[in-house]
Order: C-alpha cells, then structure tokens, then sequence
C-alpha cells in the first residue's frame, strides 16, 4: 500500500468534506510566533523544530529574509525557512506532474506572509486561495511567482553579478528587469539534476538573501531574484518529474 497516496488523499478529502475539523486539528504557526521566539533567545534548532512541528511553511518573498534577519530571525532559521518552502515547491510540483494534489485546503500549501503586519495565513493576508490558482503552474504557487518563467535574454547572471550591478548603480528598474528575464547561474539544479536524492537543495539560501540586503541590493531586485528562482526551479522539476522513467533530462 502506497502510504503516501493515502495520507494526500485523507487530507484531500477531510478538507473538502470536513474543512473546519480539519483546521481545529491543525492551524499553521503565525510567522509572528517565529520571530517571538527568536526574540526571546530560543536557539536555533528549538525554533526550527517548533515550525516543523506545526508542519508549517512560509511563502517568503526575497527581502522578507532581510526583515526577518532585522527582527532577531538567526540565520540557521532563514535558511531552513527557505529549504521549506522549496520542498513544498518541489512536492507541489511532483503531485501537479502526476496528477495528485491537496485540493483546495488552504492549511496545507506554503502560508503567505505580510511581514509590514507580522501577519501570515490565507484570510489574513491576500493571497489567492489554493483552489483558485491560475492553470498552468503547481497549486500553492504564490501569486509573485512568475511561473512558467518568462524566457531568457542576454548573458546568464549569477549572485555575484548582481551585487555588482547594484555596486556599479544600475538604477532598481533596471536591475529587477535583467533578473526577471536572466538565467541564473549556480543556484538552480544543485548536486546535478540526474542526482538522486530525496528534496533538491536550495541553492539560494534565505540567509544568503538577507546578506544581499546588507550588501546594498535593493528590496526589489530581491523580491524580483526570488521569484525568479522559485520559477526556475519549478521549472527544473516539472521537466526532471515529466522525464522521470525516461532516462537522465538532457
């Protein structure tokens, strides 16, 4: 017996037959509880195991990390808050290319976040609810995420390059159009794509995020290098899942 299939499957149904039990059983943690817990000196690992816990998962935006990071988030925890929302991203997408899914329950996909409020949840923040997402991209997949990603133009750019465009004074506009439409180098297909492996690791990590900020990248270009990344990375998996079976993705 498929395990697995079984529990989306009971999930699925307990949320559309029974939502409000389900969610009395289950409410996602408050992205304000993590950053009070921070801010009371928990270490790392205990608010790490607090989040997993509450089997929760944050839609962040790029500069949300810097705002985390200002708010006493330990880099440990951007980071894991980050690979969470990649393996949602990435489970999203594996169910999306088989035909499986959670429905439309709104506890179960990544919790979009207003970091100006402290508030996160679909119904306290705006977000389109799971069951309405447009066709064409995973369920779960926030709104900003610019998926399937516009095609790439010009030279391929990495981490680095954008640091120093920022340091050379492209003005914000400008940058944040050459990421949308950029290939990024060294962040999607970490380990090698015919790897096996259990969740492909995020190669932009949250705390990395939150130092681009320190290092003078502006808000938009890292909501803007965020997007484009996530959009790659589905991207990646869709096609790895699409061939899976089918030999090493060429």
């Amino acid at each position: 017996m498929n395990f697995a299939r079984l529990g989306i499957a009971l999930v699925s149904f307990l949320a559309l037959a029974c939502p409000t039990l389900l969610q009395a059983a289950w409410q996602p943690l408050p992205i304000a509880e993590v950053v009070k817990l921070s801010r009371s000196g928990t270490p790392p690992q205990l608010v790490i195991q607090r989040i997993k816990s509450s089997r929760t998962t944050f839609a962040l935006r790029g500069s949300d990390f810097a705002k985390l990071k200002a708010a006493g988030v330990r880099d440990q925890v951007l980071d894991y808050l980050q690979q969470a929302f990649v393996d949602d991203l990435d489970q999203q997408t594996r169910y999306w290319m088989l035909g499986e899914g959670l429905g439309g329950c709104p506890f179960c996909y990544p919790q979009p976040v207003n970091l100006n409020t402290m508030q996160s949840g679909y119904g306290r923040v705006k977000a389109t609810r799971p069951g309405g997402y447009t066709l064409g991209k995973p369920p779960g997949t926030p709104d900003w995420v610019p998926f399937p990603p516009p095609a790439s133009t010009g030279a391929p750019i990495s981490v680095e390059q954008i640091v120093e465009m920022t340091r050379r004074g492209m003005p914000e506009g400008k940058l944040v159009q050459r990421i949308r439409t950029a290939q990024l180098t060294n962040v999607i297909g970490v380990g090698g794509p015919g790897e096996i492996r259990t969740h492909p690791a995020a190669g932009l990590g949250g705390a990395e995020l939150a130092r681009l900020k320190e290092r003078g990248v502006p808000t938009g270009a890292l909501d803007a290098l965020q997007g484009r990344f996530l959009a790659m990375f589905i991207e990646t998996e869709r096609l790895r899942y699409q061939n899976l079976g089918k030999g090493p993705m060429r």
